[in-house]
This record gives structure tokens, C-alpha cells and sequence, in this order.
């Protein structure tokens, strides 16, 4: 089972400085109901941006120095390109996506030009579960991803809120009922992937404080389960406190944000490396959840 010392003693054997081009950052960033039209909120209680708050967040994504990112909350493809554009990155965005619909948050990749190619591409619609009242949660994007000889399976997830740590075993709320329905699918995905023999990766938003219970959480307990046997996953960060000042105390204390990896994965990943990209503080207190109420994270995978 994963243990913070066996965590450290690997990334300490794999920290030997790559070639840059043997080197996959990999990413995850919620940006909080991100739209594409400065001074208009996405939806209701959605933060209203301006002009230099999307000149603030391309400022974090180049600190970020990501290849690859997982993103959530994304209102449109035209609100991903006012971060992360065109000229430099491809962008996978959730099939779910229908301009004539009401505005919602999706899902969406984004992969650096000339640094990765994209082998396969697809939603992951299993994750779509729809509510009593018709509202839908966010599909997964999967993407087979290629750096030099070596491919390898990325997964993008916003999984329910509203459940971060209660039991999805005979779940009392209706947040905590359909995060326990996206259990089966989400281990489905995993021990689909885990046959292929390849590293995988599961980056995103999993709404879930995982740190809080451990190894026995519901959410974790059911796709770390080694079925198959060769199955076990390791995550980060791994019994470490978010430093984002614009998270709420609690989620700051127990993430819910975590980059996940098989075996083959995790043995090329450098844990040294993991980052969190942290707001400055005076920016942070004076625009709050116009930067995002997350902050992003990433590891390098040296391949």
C-alpha cells in the first residue's frame, strides 16, 4: 500500500535531472467557472472577471510549465483559449458541450504543441450521471497521449461535489449518491487501462479529501482495490496541506485536487517535482475566486 516513505524514497531514486525532451509535466487546474466574455459571470455566483484577470491567469500557466493539463470548470472552448492559446496548445474540450444549452462547467485537455502527440482521444461519458432534476455531472476526457517511444493513457476528471469526505456506502445526500454511482465506472476506466500495460494517469478535480480517511475511502478503496493484481495506484500530494490561499481552511487542509498513477507510471515519475502553483498573496487577497479557488498542481514524468 502507498506510505509517504516508500513515496520519497522513489522520487529520491528518479531525481536525476532529465533531457528536457524525455520530460512530461503533467497538470490539473480548476479555474472556477471560467467564461470567455470579461465583466459577465459564467452562471449565478460565478466570478465576474476583467481584461487583466485572464492576463493574470496566462501568468500562471506559464509558472505552471505544464505539457499537459487537466482542466475543470471551463465554460466554453472560447474561455480555455483566453488562458491557453491556440498558437501553443491543442485542446480537447467535453463533447457535452452544446452553445444552445444554458451555461455549465466542463471539462477539458489541454496539450502543448510540438511536446506530445495525441494518439486516441473521447469522452468518457460513464461519468455523466444525470440528477432528479435533469442536471448532468461532468464526463471524464481520455486521451493517448505519445512522448518520443512511449504512449501513455491520461484521464480528466471533475468528479460530484458536495460529498468531500462523508460515506458513499448507503450515501444519505444526493451528492454523496451520485459520487458513489461514478465509483463503479471510474474503477471500470482504471482496470481497463491497468490491462493495457502502459502508465495511467487520472488528473483532475476528484472532489474528495482523500487524505481524510486514508486508504479506506470509499472513492479511493474502490479503484485502488488491486483488481487486477497488478493494479495499485499512488497519488499526489499524498498527506500534504494545500498552501493555496484563495482554497477554503478546510480543503486547504485535506485537498480534493490529486494527480493519480498506476505502477508504470509512478515509477517514472519524479516526486521531488511535484508543485503546487500558489497565488501571490497580494493578488490572491485581492481578487479571491476571480484567480480560482484552486490552485494548480503537477509532476514531472521522465520517460
Amino acid at each position: 500500500m502507498l506510505n509517504w516513505r516508500d513515496l520519497l524514497s522513489v522520487g529520491c531514486i528518479l531525481a536525476a535531472t532529465p533531457s528536457l525532451s524525455d520530460t512530461v509535466r503533467v497538470a490539473s487546474w480548476n479555474i472556477n467557472n471560467l467564461n470567455d466574455l470579461s465583466g459577465v459571470p459564467l452562471r449565478d455566483r460565478a466570478p465576474i472577471r476583467e481584461d487583466n484577470d485572464y492576463v493574470l491567469l496566462q501568468k500562471y500557466a506559464a509558472e505552471l510549465d505544464a505539457d499537459v493539463i487537466a482542466l475543470q470548470e471551463m465554460g466554453n472552448p472560447a474561455a480555455v483559449r483566453r488562458v491557453f492559446p491556440e498558437a501553443e496548445w491543442e485542446m480537447v474540450f467535453s463533447g457535452r458541450y452544446d452553445p444552445a444549452n444554458p451555461p455549465d462547467i466542463y471539462t477539458a485537455v489541454v496539450v502543448r504543441k510540438g511536446r506530445l502527440e495525441i494518439v486516441e482521444q473521447a469522452d468518457y461519458t460513464p461519468l455523466q450521471i444525470t440528477d432528479a432534476e435533469g442536471h448532468s455531472t461532468r464526463r471524464g476526457i481520455e486521451l493517448l497521449l505519445k512522448s518520443g517511444d512511449q504512449t501513455f493513457w491520461l484521464l480528466g476528471v471533475h468528479m460530484k461535489s458536495g460529498c468531500h469526505g462523508q460515506a458513499l456506502e448507503a450515501a444519505t445526500t444526493e451528492d454523496c449518491s451520485i459520487l458513489a454511482q461514478q465509483r463503479a465506472p471510474l474503477e471500470a476506466w482504471v482496470d481497463a487501462k491497468e490491462a493495457t500495460g502502459l502508465p495511467v494517469i487520472i488528473a483532475g478535480d476528484f472532489n474528495r479529501r482523500f487524505d481524510l480517511h486514508g486508504q479506506t475511502d470509499h472513492l479511493w478503496s474502490a479503484i485502488d482495490d488491486a483488481e487486477p493484481p497488478s493494479l495499485n495506484l499512488w497519488r499526489v500530494p499524498f498527506r500534504m496541506p494545500s498552501n493555496c490561499p484563495t482554497v477554503s481552511p478546510g480543503l486547504r487542509e485535506y485537498p480534493i485536487d490529486f494527480i493519480v498513477m498506476n505502477d508504470p507510471a509512478w515509477r517514472q515519475a519524479d516526486a521531488q517535482s511535484f508543485t503546487e502553483v500558489v497565488y501571490a498573496e497580494d493578488e490572491a487577497e485581492a481578487l479571491g475566486n476571480r484567480l480560482s479557488d484552486h490552485c494548480p498542481i503537477a509532476i514531472n514524468l521522465t520517460f
